[in-house]
């Protein structure tokens, strides 16, 4: 955990305590508030990072402005001090002291009886000694954290003179270590045995010509360099400058040194915005100047510095600051009136909201923020817009889709009346309008009686589930292929039936599977006799894929209307 973590946990730790006004409590933290901040050596309070800053600056200035309590009179205090002699007198040694000279060591501790009396202690001097440790204690943080103007304002509020943080403790001197013992005499070493004679080593093969090295050409004569000009002194610089008087005195002498942001931060720090904003531009640190023109909500000075920020900086940095006002004024100013409808929706004036999504062309969120505002005129108005929109990119189904969620259900059915009846007629049934489905289907069966298309009557009987009469129709029609999956799936007594159309059409596979269910073994013999390869369709199965098309969605239409009702 890093200096600037362990400054947030105890800031925790410390607004538990300022909850309770309990200044004992609150001595802990600080001071170790105190000591983390040492270890990160900061010459302001700008090198924190900003949610550290933010924190630290709040709390302490919470605990700053705690309630003095009344200071106990002086006869009070002096008349405790005599009862508290006897108890310093007969007080433990610190641990790690040595004992007084004299002194007799206590042996199992005293009992508890020969225990001098604990002498009564006034709550009213410990509440206000209390909140003086606290107060300097505040001072010391302010201090670490490198703001000399609020650690001086702390100390003189506690009355306490500013005190110089301890250095680190020198180190203590080890102690002299006791001598060592004489070492134990070692036992004679055993003799070695003499080594051996090594064998003679082999002479080196001589390098063949690829390991010979290539002489070098001589290097050619560098030229000498001339000497290099002595560099002058650099000019020490000056020693800063102790700043004196008050902060605006301390500001002026800042800016007369050119640290105008020095100076903007220390206007800042005391409200001062637009001292602030005008040093800070000086500066050239337009973003900070921004940011205090817009705390002092100088409003002139906040538009003159947007224009000199880069485009895509302009709208988070308002954002950041919450001038919406501004913001606002620059997507206007820019066309940009999807995001003027999202301020607005932000502020909850739906109604205006809707004005800016419908000049940006956002039907679907203008409609629905009309009806967050509850004005349904304007709403019906916007959803009449939807549909001719739809109706004119090939969507019906999604315009149709958004009349029936209002309960315009007769409105629905002339949008899908210029489509294919079938399709308008399986349209109808995704959209739950069953009645004027059925009214369809009849009409247009009635209408294929009277031109004596049996094609067209067997598709519309099956559309509207009369199998049966279908399967008959299409028998009828010369179309036994369109027969045979409806008499399979009527089953029962239309079986035999299916297996004879199956034979029929030479389908070898489908005629074999329904003898076999019908247990019928002289079907069965005739259905494996039949050739394998596959019958050729009927010759008017072709003229029929058109109608047998129109019975079905096209896949464009389905996406489009699928994705519009997702945006509803």
């Amino acid at each position: 955990m890093g200096p600037g973590q362990r400054v947030i946990a105890e800031l925790s730790v410390l607004e538990k305590a300022l909850s309770k006004n309990d200044f004992a409590a609150e001595k802990g933290p600080l001071e170790a508030i105190v000591r983390s901040l040492r270890t990160m050596n900061l010459k302001s309070l700008e090198d924190l990072d900003l949610n550290t800053r933010g924190r630290l600056i709040t709390t302490l200035l919470r605990v700053q402005r705690q309630s003095k309590p009344p200071q106990p009179e002086a006869g009070a205090s002096t008349e405790a001090a005599p009862a508290e002699a006897p108890a310093a007198e007969g007080a433990a040694p610190a641990e790690g002291a040595a004992p007084a000279e004299g002194a007799a060591p206590a042996e199992g501790g005293a009992p508890a009886e020969a225990a001098p009396a604990k002498p009564a202690v006034d709550p009213a001097k410990e509440k206000f000694d209390g909140w003086v440790d606290v107060m300097s204690l505040v001072g010391r943080v302010w201090r670490a954290a490198g703001d000399a103007d609020r650690s001086q304002a702390a100390f003189a509020l506690s009355g306490r003179e500013p005190t110089p943080e301890p250095s680190a403790p020198a180190r203590e001197e080890r102690a002299e270590r006791p001598p060592r013992g004489d070492r134990p005499e070692r036992g004679e070493r055993r003799d070695r045995g003499e080594r051996g004679e090594r064998p003679p080593r082999g002479e080196r093969p001589e390098r063949g010509a690829a390991g010979e090295r290539r002489e070098r050409p001589p290097r050619g004569e560098r030229p000498e360099r001339g000497e290099r000009p002595a560099r002058g002194e650099r000019p020490e610089r000056a020693p800063m400058p102790e700043l004196t008087g008050d902060w605006k005195e301390q500001a002026t002498q800042l800016e007369g040194m050119g640290r105008t942001r020095d100076a903007a931060r220390m206007h800042e720090r005391n409200n001062s915005f637009a001292e602030a904003t005008r040093l800070f531009e000086a500066g050239g640190d337009l973003k900070s100047a921004l940011r205090t023109a817009l705390s002092g909500q100088d409003n002139d000075a906040a538009r003159r510095l947007v224009g000199t920020l880069p485009a895509e900086q302009i709208g988070p940095t308002l954002e950041k600051a919450g001038a919406y006002e501004l913001l606002m004024e620059h997507y206007v100013a820019k066309a940009d009136f999807e995001n003027v409808a999202r301020l607005y929706e932000r502020a909850r004036q739906f109604d205006q909201a809707a004005l800016a999504y419908e000049r940006a062309n956002k039907l679907t969120l203008a409609r629905k923020a009309y009806e967050r505002a509850r004005d349904l005129a304007s709403a019906n108005r916007i959803r009449g817009l939807e549909v001719k929109a739809l109706v004119e990119r090939g969507d019906r189904l999604g315009a149709a889709t958004l009349l029936v969620a209002v309960g315009q259900r007769r409105e629905a059915v002339e949008v899908l009346s210029p489509l294919p009846p079938p399709k308008a007629f399986h349209f109808m049934q995704r959209l739950t309008l069953e009645d004027e489905a059925k009214e369809l289907a009849q009409r247009e069966l009635a209408r294929a009686e009277q031109e004596q298309k049996p094609a067209g009557r067997a598709r519309w009987l099956e559309l509207l589930g009369d199998i049966t009469a279908a399967a008959e129709t299409w028998t009828q029609a010369g179309r036994k292929d369109k027969a045979l999956p409806l008499y399979e799936k009527l089953g029962g007594e239309h079986l035999p039936r299916a297996a004879q159309i199956a034979e029929e059409l030479q389908q070898r596979d489908k005629a074999i599977a329904l003898y076999t269910q019908l247990n019928d073994s002289a079907g069965l013999e005739r259905a494996k006799a039949l050739p394998e390869a596959p019958a050729t369709p009927p010759a008017d199965s072709k003229a029929d894929a058109a109608d047998d098309a129109e019975s079905a969605a096209s896949p464009a239409e389905n996406a489009s209307s699928a994705g519009e009702q997702e945006s509803q």
